[in-house]
Parts: structure tokens; C-alpha cells; sequence
């Protein structure tokens, strides 16, 4: 019997655990990697946000549709209590509702995910099977690498997109590795054209509607934002000194104004627009989420070809005043997003553009504020927030999208708020 290992099969109500025994050399024949879908933090609970909910759901049709139907589900252990981590369970359920697959809870897994990957790979329950995995972020470098991955950049506490095939030949632990976005699998033609037990997804709460059929030109995007001050250049010692004149002169005030930036949310722009755009405008928080999913995903990629660290990994004399992260710097996700974001803004609502671009810069230099960014990583997002606002503005999508009754309703609602009543812009 092997130690520390239990599984909770036939959902969370059964509470059936279940310990394995001796296994014979043996591998499955492929296994996904995901993440848990979408939170919202600022409503601080441990479940899906409604996002992260249709996220799942799509997960459901498009899996079985464009892998097969799995043999085996697994999910990131939960406190049973207090629910912490149940997002990795919600995020299985709709695939365990489609295909009739038990999920199975791994406890163990906050301090043994590597040890979990390993015993995957001998295990007779697993042996020529099709495997999905639902994780918590942090550990998913663990679980690959007991998976036979090696080694795994960190994902990002904002990503949500990624998807990781792994698959396997007869008796071989090296896996083939796939790194794949969801939101392109969902526009795949096995995606559409899915069957499944689950009811579909209301276009409503489609975070890919607006978006649909689009896709951002990445040569051009590459060409915008560029490449990062070759190291121990002129360039480059200016980025740092910049970043240690920061550390030493910002205010609490400052740091404290970084920290309301933190999320990267369309409702970051409700005090340039004078209104809670949650409750006024959803259809317009929708649409102008899914455009920024392309945004995120140029984001991504770019990351991954340039793969600079971030400032406090090579320069251990920075303080951040933000939480760290793991991902590489280059360039700026919150300068991107906030950027992109102004901008698309400023499209519906013109009148507004001078307070949403001032918003659309503060997202991005609180980042270097507070020293998780170079500044030319905060400027190349600005680049790219730019640049791929540009495309998406000149898109068939976006004038669809702004020829939507629902849209053209919600706008008329923010041109309806007087000048005198808005809010001051945060400086």
C-alpha cells in the first residue's frame, strides 16, 4: 500500500476513499493538465466566479469532443470544511457530467503533487488511459514533473487559459508535451461541433461571443512591443536605477493606490466612467472581456519567447510592495490589459477618453512602483495594449459588437451621467 494517498471517487456526496495497492510498470496513454477556472477575488469566496462557471462548462463539451472522453478525472485536494480549493472540483464537474466519469479528489496534493505525477506513471488504474487533471496553479510544476515534464515555467495567478497535453507511448515515462490556449481550442471545429450531455452555454454568459472568428496579428503585435534592454547595457542599468529611485521615494499612498490596480478588471475603470459597471453595463463588461482574452493571450506569448525574469529575481535589493509572481516580466500583462482596455473604452465612449486613458496608464506604472516590473516591461504592454486594441477597433467582431442594441443601451447609460458628478480620477 503506498502512504499519504487517497482518493475520493463518485463525487464529493459518497465520500468513498479508496487506497491503492501494489502496481505493476505501466503508463497512461495521455494526460491534460488544467487549471482551475476562473475566481473573482474581490468577492474573497473559494468558488468559481460565473466566468470561471461558462469556462467550465466549455471545458466540458470541447474535452471529450477534441481528446475523447476520459477514463480517469482527478482534482486538486479541497478543505471538506471550509471549502478551500473547491475550484478544481467545480471546474471537473461538468466534464465528469458529460462523459459519467467519477472524479477522483487527490489529497495529498498541497505538499505531494510531484510524488502524485510519479505514481501515475506506474499505476495499473491509469495504464493506457485518457487522464484529465484539475490543479491549483502553484502546484501544477510539481504534478508535470512527476509526470516526466521536467520542468515547467510558473503560471501567472491570472492565467486561466492554459492547457497541457501530455502523451505518452507504451511503457515510456517522457511524454510528447503540448502546450495549447483553451480559448483556441474553443474556436476549434471539434469544439462546434461537439455533442454532449451538457446544455449549452448561454450567449450571455459566452465570454468568447464578442470575440468569435477573431484572431490578433502576432508579427505585427511582436514588431510593436520589441525586445528588453540587453543585459549589463546602459538600457538596462537605467531600468533598475529607475526601479531603486522608486523603491526609495514612494509613499504609502502610492503603494496603497498600486494595490487597488491589483485585479485586472474591466470594473477598474468604474470611477472614469462614473458608474458600477457590473450592475449598469454587463453586456459591455462581457464583450470587452472576451476582446481581452486575445489581448492576454499575445501576452502569453510573448512571454514565453523573450522569458525575462522578473526584476526581483536577478536584483535581490528589490522590495516589492505587491504580492511576487512567477511569471517572466516581459512585457507587462497589467500594462497590457489596462492599456487595451482604455483604449476599447474610449471607443464606445468617447467623451470619457481622457479620464480612461489616465486609468489605462496608472494600471501599468503601479507595476514599477512597486517593483514587479521594469519599466520598459511596462511600456512594451502599453505597446502591446495599444496595438492590439488597434486591431480589435478595426475588426468586423468589435462593430458587431457596438452595433448590439443591448450595448448601444448600456452606453447611452454612461453618456447619461453628468460631468459634474463623476468622480476624481485617482493620481
Amino acid at each position: 500500500m503506498t502512504p499519504g494517498w487517497r482518493w475520493l471517487l463518485n463525487g464529493v456526496a459518497t465520500c468513498g476513499l479508496v487506497f491503492t495497492g501494489a502496481w505493476a510498470h505501466a503508463t497512461p496513454a495521455q494526460v491534460i493538465l488544467i487549471r482551475h477556472g476562473d475566481k473573482d477575488s474581490q468577492r474573497g469566496d473559494y468558488n468559481l466566479s460565473p466566468k470561471g462557471f461558462e469556462r467550465a462548462l466549455r471545458l466540458g463539451r470541447m474535452i471529450p469532443a477534441c481528446f475523447g472522453a476520459p477514463e480517469q478525472i482527478r482534482t486538486f485536494e479541497l478543505d471538506s470544511v471550509s471549502g478551500k480549493n473547491s475550484r478544481s472540483y467545480q471546474t471537473a464537474v461538468p466534464l465528469a457530467v458529460a462523459t459519467g466519469v467519477n472524479i477522483g479528489i487527490v489529497m495529498g496534493s498541497t505538499t505531494s503533487s510531484e510524488r502524485f505525477g510519479e505514481e501515475v506513471l506506474d499505476s495499473k488504474t491509469f495504464d493506457g488511459a485518457k487522464a484529465v487533471f484539475f490543479w491549483e496553479h502553484r502546484h501544477l510544476p510539481d504534478l508535470a514533473k512527476g509526470l516526466g515534464l521536467g520542468t515547467m515555467a510558473p503560471i501567472d495567478a491570472d492565467d486561466f487559459d492554459q492547457l497541457v497535453l501530455l502523451s505518452y507511448l507504451a511503457g515510456s515515462k517522457t511524454p510528447k508535451v503540448e502546450r495549447l490556449s483553451q480559448q483556441e481550442l474553443f474556436k476549434r471545429a471539434c469544439s462546434g461541433l461537439a455533442s454532449s450531455a451538457l446544455p449549452a452555454a448561454p450567449a450571455a454568459l459566452d465570454p468568447g461571443a464578442a470575440n468569435a472568428g477573431l484572431q490578433l496579428e502576432m508579427a505585427s503585435l511582436n514588431k510593436a512591443v520589441g525586445l528588453p534592454p540587453k543585459p549589463h547595457t546602459t538600457a538596462a542599468e537605467l531600468d533598475l536605477a529607475i526601479l531603486l529611485w522608486l523603491q526609495k521615494h514612494r509613499t504609502p499612498d502610492q503603494i496603497a493606490k498600486s494595490w487597488l490596480l491589483l485585479d485586472r478588471n474591466i470594473v477598474q475603470f468604474d470611477r472614469a466612467l462614473g458608474i458600477d459597471m457590473t450592475k449598469s453595463t454587463p453586456a459591455v463588461v462581457r464583450g470587452i472581456t472576451s476582446f481581452l482574452t486575445l489581448v492576454d493571450g499575445a501576452k502569453d506569448s510573448i512571454k514565453d519567447r523573450v522569458r525575462r525574469p522578473r526584476p526581483y529575481v536577478n536584483h535581490p535589493q528589490i522590495q516589492v510592495c505587491l504580492p511576487p509572481e512567477s511569471g517572466w516580466s516581459f512585457p507587462s500583462g497589467h500594462s497590457a490589459f489596462f492599456r487595451s482596455a482604455a483604449v476599447l473604452l474610449a471607443d464606445l465612449v468617447p467623451e470619457r477618453r481622457e479620464r480612461l486613458l489616465a486609468v489605462g496608464l496608472l494600471g501599468g506604472t503601479s507595476r514599477t512602483m512597486c517593483g514587479l516590473h521594469y519599466p520598459s516591461d511596462v511600456e512594451a504592454g502599453q505597446r502591446l495594449g495599444e496595438a492590439a486594441a488597434l486591431q480589435i477597433l478595426n475588426s468586423p467582431q468589435w462593430q458587431q459588437f457596438k452595433q448590439n442594441p443591448a450595448v448601444q443601451q448600456q452606453i447611452e447609460k454612461i453618456r447619461q451621467v453628468p460631468v459634474s458628478r463623476l468622480p476624481q480620477n485617482d493620481g
